[in-house]
């Protein structure tokens, strides 16, 4: 997964989210059934047992002989490895809150957000792990464009407490967010000179030199483990192109609590993830939970351990320069043309749990009554869930086009299709699939591009018309993760732009209907602007302003439909329970969390028998 604001363009990845470098961005938030996002949680438990020595087998990631640690460079970033071997700040939970994890404590006074770190973390290396390591990433973050960036600056107290200053009022609740996500992989000794000369630049072109230099480096596998540049429970210490074995790191605080001596991970796509299940060679999913469906072929020693309503959903988003899609009602025909249960079958088949989208208002629908308030998503506009062929027929001829020999042509007589893209990976080809057929079925035809390596850099040249992408950008269940202003949530682009619209054609300044569900303008409506919106949301100074600005992006998306967010996803985790143990917290909120197996994993409540 790309990260969103690891995409370092001027102006654009500092303004959207507030949390630059945070994982459990959508795109690194999986791959597959048990795909990759952020890491960690909490204390108490311990799993374990005697016994012989047995290696705990994973399939997850990438092969690390494809991927490189410089979280900065999007280019072959090692998401899903990144957050195995670096222990993680803070995380979101599905309750809400926001909750330490390598971290302390997250305090707020004013302005001012408090880090304090403990004192008895180290890489791997033996080097300690201190608040500087994290200063690197988030100062680093705000100094490539220091005006767009919502923070005044970042400041260590002492070696193990750091404070982030925001610039405006902001509430406690979204200063903690900024930070939830954030992975400490940042080395002070390796990206200390990038942000010294962050410092002394003057000028914007300075800058951005800066950082086209910094987006050229790159930390290889090899040299993560010939130099121990993690710091997480488990130490990287050799791989190859089919696997990769980690040792339990003994001077991590939470190494009594396992006698999981050995990890084996399998990358992704090495082999079919699901042939490896059903044959009982994989002892751990990350974040899989086994349905009716797949209880019939998985075998009997693997058994469920936890399940989660999880925070990430599903899409297919328009691009508005394709001439055809920058008219709304053909964005909203293709809305209703397809039948989203079948699309999510295909996806589930392929190892994705989950149900369909009901009412599209770009959040996961478990957040709605949070923070929209009771009843809100009522008098939205309410899409066809299972398909309506003659409702999206009416979009249609609304457009201003016909029907000619099954096919739909515009007002000259033209017929078109649409160009789709697709990571390559089975759950979204799948899906795509089932949604190209049912749009030619309709009537438009489509051209299916599956992509492998480096999608997410394939997608950012915008040459698609229609795209399949992850909806959510960061691992926290808030209004913020869905509407970031990037693929991973809503794009539109850079406000300060001096261009019309965003990469993707969507306009910065719009027009809305007044009333919430109209699917009209009547009178002069509303003229807003949704990535300012998406900008200033992070920073709203209270609850209620979070509210209304949610409110209003979500009438929007509802209104406009720049993207079908067409599955809500569930996670959980299962294990091998006769070779291993899998023990909860004392605190089972603390489980309720991305990928809640590579959490149990990497706080050592698993144990071998």
């Amino acid at each position: 997964m790309t990260r969103d604001s690891n995409r370092l363009t001027r102006r654009r990845m500092i303004g959207a989210a507030g949390g630059a470098l945070a994982t459990g961005l959508a795109g690194c938030s999986g791959e597959g059934s048990n795909g990759n996002a952020t890491a960690a949680g909490g204390g108490g438990g311990t799993a374990g047992g005697s016994g012989e020595g047995k290696t705990l087998t994973i399939m997850d990631a990438r092969q690390l002989t494809q991927v490189q640690f410089n979280g900065f460079n999007a280019a072959n970033y090692a998401n899903s490895w990144d957050v195995m071997t670096h222990d993680i700040v803070a995380s979101g939970h599905s309750d809400g809150a926001i909750r330490p994890d390598l971290a302390e404590e997250l305090t707020t006074d004013g302005k001012t957000l408090t880090i304090t770190f403990p004192e008895d973390r180290t890489w791997w290396n033996g080097e300690d792990l201190t608040a500087e390591d994290l200063l690197m990433q988030l100062e680093i973050t705000r100094l490539q464009d220091p005006e767009a960036s919502p923070y005044e600056g970042h400041e260590l107290v002492d070696d193990y407490t750091l404070e982030r200053t925001f610039k405006n009022p902001t509430t406690p609740e979204l200063m903690r967010a900024t930070i939830a996500g954030f992975l400490v992989n940042t080395p002070r000794w390796i990206y200390g000179e990038y942000l010294e000369r962050y410092r002394e630049a003057s000028t914007q072109e300075e800058r951005d030199e800066i950082t086209s230099d910094l987006l050229g480096m790159t930390i290889s596998a090899k040299q993560l483990v010939d130099e121990g540049l993690g710091n997480s429970l488990y130490r990287l210490v050799r791989f190859n192109s089919s696997e990769g074995i980690l040792e339990k790191f003994e001077d991590h605080p939470y190494a009594d609590r396992t006698n999981v001596e050995q990890t084996r991970v399998i990358p992704w796509d090495t082999a079919d993830p699901e042939s490896f299940i059903v044959q009982d060679e994989v002892d751990l999913a990350f974040g899989d939970y086994i349905t009716e469906e797949k209880r019939q072929r998985y075998p009997d020693n693997l058994q469920n351990q936890y399940e989660l309503e999880w925070f990430r959903t599903q899409k297919f988003t328009f691009n508005y320069k394709n001439e055809h899609l920058a008219k709304r009602n053909v964005r909203r025909a293709v809305a209703a043309a397809v039948d989203l249960p079948s699309i999510v079958a295909a996806a589930n088949q392929a190892g994705i749990v989950g149900t369909p989208t009901q009412v599209q208002t770009g959040l996961r629908s478990s957040i709605h009554e949070r923070y929209l308030g009771e009843g809100f998503t009522d008098k939205l506009i309410q899409y066809p869930v299972e398909g309506d062929t003659e409702k999206a027929a009416e979009y249609m001829r609304a457009a201003g086009y016909s029907k000619s020999g099954g096919e739909w042509v515009d007002g000259s007589g033209s017929s078109f299709s649409f160009t789709i893209i697709a990571d390559s990976k089975s759950a979204q080809t799948q899906a795509t699939k089932v949604f190209s057929d049912q749009l030619d079925a309709f009537g438009i035809g489509t051209d299916v591009k599956s992509i492998g390596l480096d999608y997410y850099a394939k997608l950012q040249e915008y040459e698609f018309d229609i795209a399949w992408i992850w909806h959510v950008a960061r691992a926290l269940w808030h209004p913020t993760a869905y509407y970031s202003n990037n693929f991973y949530g809503v794009e539109v682009g850079d406000p300060a732009s001096s261009d019309d619209t965003g990469p993707t054609g969507i306009p910065f300044e719009t027009t809305i209907p007044n009333q919430v569900g109209a699917e009209t303008v009547s009178g002069s409506g509303q003229s807003i602007q949704p990535a300012q919106l998406m900008n200033d949301l992070p920073v709203a100074e209270t609850g209620e302003e979070v509210q209304k600005m949610t409110r209003t992006l979500v009438q929007w998306f509802n209104y406009d439909m720049p993207a079908l967010v067409y599955v809500q996803e569930n996670s959980g985790y299962w294990g091998d329970t006769g070779d291993f143990t899998f023990q909860m917290p004392e605190d089972k909120s603390l489980m309720s969390r991305t990928k809640p197996g590579r959490v149990a994993w990497l706080h050592g409540w698993v144990g071998q028998k």
